[in-house]
């Protein structure tokens, strides 16, 4: 048998040839050394290349990925700017032509003209003015309805309505009217209630003139006129009668439901002394009636003048009226 560490060839013509010895002590130190330090090295060393060739061949494909980025967007976005920069000098242009034509610029399209029809325009113009006279009318009417009606509701009362009587006067057409209201309004009118509740006794004084004037004066009604009236005794109950008495009980009935007018109407028909007897009381009832219908019609004339303006047939027309 051979020895495994020491081996020999053979050659062609059969003659040994020596190899290594790996049994020899300088062979296996050599063995050891490659086996520990050198082969360690080397693939160290391969590993270092291999870790160096990946990283080079990770960034190529980056910064060629990178680079074509701007070669691409900016030609579009310069190609939009281009885009609007030549709008703007488009509409710029159309503008200077408007005002003054650029020269080789294409000339605008010519608009239409239309010429006025003055006929129309004049037509136009009166119906305008026509509405805002109408709109003033109705101001000026609403105005007056609202100052009559303040008037006649002030005057209803005691106290002098000189103030209402001024705003209402502008817009009469008869200053006879004012005129003939300054006097109580000054001062004021007594109302109708009060009138009512002093009606009585002034009626016993003028039934007691009454009788005198007539004769027929007993010594009861000479004692009371000689009184003065303090004292006095009026018979009711026979209203339908033709004497002085009766006339009185009527026009109190009429006074008392309402109707100062037609109370006054009965006593009208009094005899002179009778109606001197009244006298005091009887002017200032007159007053009430004059202001109450006076300024009464003032102000359903005013109504009707509104209601025609807006179209309204609520009210009927008074003929006759002052405003």
């Amino acid at each position: 048998m051979s020895d495994p560490l020491n081996t020999s060839d053979i050659n062609a013509e059969g003659q040994a040839i020596e190899t290594q010895d790996w049994a020899d002590p300088k062979t296996t130190n050599i063995a050891r050394l490659m086996a520990f330090f050198i082969l360690p090295s080397v693939f160290v060393l391969i590993a270092i290349f291999a870790v160096f060739w990946g990283l080079t061949h990770q960034k190529k494909p980056a910064v060629a990925t990178a680079a074509p980025v701007p070669a691409v967007s900016a030609p579009a976005v310069a190609t939009d700017k281009d885009a609007q920069i030549a709008q703007l000098q488009a509409q710029l242009l159309a503008l200077q032509s408007q005002f003054h034509p650029v020269e080789g610029a294409p000339a605008a399209p010519a608009q239409p003209y239309y010429a006025p029809d003055p006929t129309a325009l004049a037509q136009l113009s009166a119906r305008v003015d026509r509405v805002e006279a109408a709109q003033r009318e109705l101001v000026k009417a609403t105005a007056a309805a609202y100052a009559a009606r303040s008037l006649q509701l002030a005057a209803q009362d005691e106290k002098p309505f000189l103030s209402e009587l001024a705003v209402v006067e502008p817009a009469l057409n008869d200053p006879a009217v004012a005129a003939a209201l300054r006097p109580y309004a000054e001062k004021g009118v007594p109302s109708a209630v009060a009138l009512a509740v002093t009606f009585p006794s002034v009626a016993a004084r003028a039934n007691i003139a009454a009788h005198a004037d007539d004769g027929k004066t007993g010594l009861l009604d000479k004692i009371r006129h000689a009184l003065g009236g303090f004292i006095s005794v009026r018979r009711i109950g026979n209203p339908g009668g033709q004497g002085a008495e009766a006339i009185l009980e009527r026009a109190e009935i009429r006074l008392n439901s309402g109707d100062l007018k037609g109370a006054v109407a009965y006593l009208d028909t009094l005899s002179p002394a009778a109606q001197k007897a009244l006298s005091p009381w009887l002017e200032e009832a007159r007053a009430r009636v004059l202001v109450d219908d006076t300024t009464r019609r003032l102000s359903e004339t005013a109504l009707n003048r509104l209601s025609q303006m807006t179209g309204s047939p609520s009210a009927p027309l008074i003929n006759g009226g002052v405003l």
